[in-house]
Order: C-alpha cells, then structure tokens, then sequence
C-alpha cells in the first residue's frame, strides 16, 4: 500500500509528519506521494480541501483520512496522539470508508466554457455591484435573483460557508445539494426566495445573466472571470472517499466542531 503524506502548509506541524512516516515504515507499507493509494492529511477542513483538488487527477483511486493539528474540522477523526492507532487500525482493515460526489460546474464565458470541481461548495458573488440573475433548477425558472450572491453546496459544504449564510445543516449521508443566497434585496419590486433551497442530488442549478464584474469561487479557489454568462452546478461522477475512525458519527463531528 502506497501512502502519501499531505500537511497543512500554513501552520507548523511539528514531528507529526516525522512520525507518520515512521509508523508507514514499520508496517512495510511506501510513501509515495504521486500516486499513493492513501492521503493522511495533517490540518483543519482547508488542508483537507487542498488535498483534494492536489489529487484531483486521481480521486477516484485513492483515499483520504485525515489527523487533526489543532484545527477544528469535520473531516478529521483521529489526533496526533492516535497516529500509531490509525495505522493499526488501517492494518487490520477497521477504518469505516465513506464515499460523497464532488460538484462540477461548468462556466460559459465569451471565450469557452471552463470545468470546475468543488468539495463543499460553488459560489456565484458579485462584491461590487448587485448582482441580478436569473436561477433555473432542472431547467424550470425559480427566480430572478438580486443580491450579492447564491451558493450552492454539497452535504459535505452544508456545514461549511452555507451554514454561516444561515443554511440548513445536512447529514453527509444524504445526497442532496443546497442553494443559499448571500444578502438578498427583499422589497414589494424585488422578490425572491428568500430562503435556502435542498434539492435532490441529480439536480442542475443554472445560473444565467451578463455577470461582467461577478466572481466563481470553488472551495478555497477564486476564478478572477470577468465575463462570465452562464453557470451550472451539478453532481459530479467524481466521489471522494473519506476513512474515518469504526466510532465515527456525523452527530459526533457536529457536537465536537459547533458545541462542544
């Protein structure tokens, strides 16, 4: 089994690398990290994040479970401390595996249409002017939005940048996307939905307008696209897979990063 080790490359770390590494030699498996078959990521979410856009070309064949330097995350079940019992456990084939589709979005712009992947969310954000836009889902008009922005996150994201935009919390488990919009004008002209939106996980939400001076932004990325006309955020074919502690719960992770 091949492993790579991917750390958090805005904080310090430590020996913790030092010591995964030495945990992977005594139980004969190789750190490679181009091609491994597991990604121990060592951070908070951000790392997590960044680990997988790194190993975008080969998501569908690797695994990440990830080791907590102080951060607080969801994507994290084990410690620096409990380095040896991860590898013990991965040994004995006891880690649970949880699989969660990517989102894809495509961006037309004057110039071609761009692919873009996210973990957590998609975002549509105009920061300088209103932004006016007009939102299908599954090809049926819901809207014309005005507004500083619309995202749209996975189960994975609703957590994420969702949540602090006031959206629904939803178990990983489920498949299903969210749309939340960011400061929307409410007013007897303007009118919108005016609150978040769970859709089924096959959904396509559509985006169009001249969105001259807006941004995408994907996760922890930002696209400087000034000429963007349309967006579409779907369901991705591409899963990442997430090994987690045998105790592991989504109750657990929520009480541990938002209560306690």
């Amino acid at each position: 089994m091949k492993v790579a080790i991917f750390v958090n490359e805005h904080k310090p770390i430590g020996d913790i690398d030092k010591i995964i590494i030495g945990e992977v030699v005594s139980h004969g498996l190789i750190i490679d990290n181009v091609n491994p078959d597991i990604v121990i990521f060592v951070g908070g979410d951000g790392t997590f994040l960044r680990a997988v856009h790194h190993y975008l070309p080969i998501i569908q064949s690797v695994k990440f479970v990830g080791v907590g330097a102080g951060n607080l995350g969801f994507f994290y079940d084990f410690h620096p401390d409990d380095v040896h019992q991860l590898f013990t456990l991965l040994e004995a084939h006891e880690l649970k595996e949880s699989s969660h589709h990517l989102l894809e979005g495509q961006v037309f712009t004057e110039s071609g249409v761009e692919t873009i992947h996210a973990v957590n969310e998609i975002r549509l954000e105009n920061p300088f002017h209103t932004l006016i836009c007009d939102v299908e889902i599954n090809h049926e008009t819901l809207e014309t939005y005005r507004g500083n922005g619309l995202v749209v996150s996975s189960s994975l994201g609703s957590s994420a940048y969702n949540k602090s935009l006031g959206g629904s919390l939803i178990d990983h488990s489920l498949d299903l996307l969210e749309l939340t919009e960011i400061a929307t004008i409410q007013n007897n002209i303007n009118r919108s939905l005016g609150a978040p939106l769970v859709v089924a996980g096959d959904s396509k939400i559509t985006f169009n307008g001249n969105f001259k001076e807006a941004l995408i932004g994907y996760d922890n990325v930002v696209i400087d696209q000034r000429n963007v006309l349309r967006l579409e955020v779907y369901r991705s074919n591409k899963v990442v897979r997430l090994l987690h502690s045998p105790d592991y719960q989504y109750i657990k992770s929520l009480r541990r990063s938002f209560i306690k």
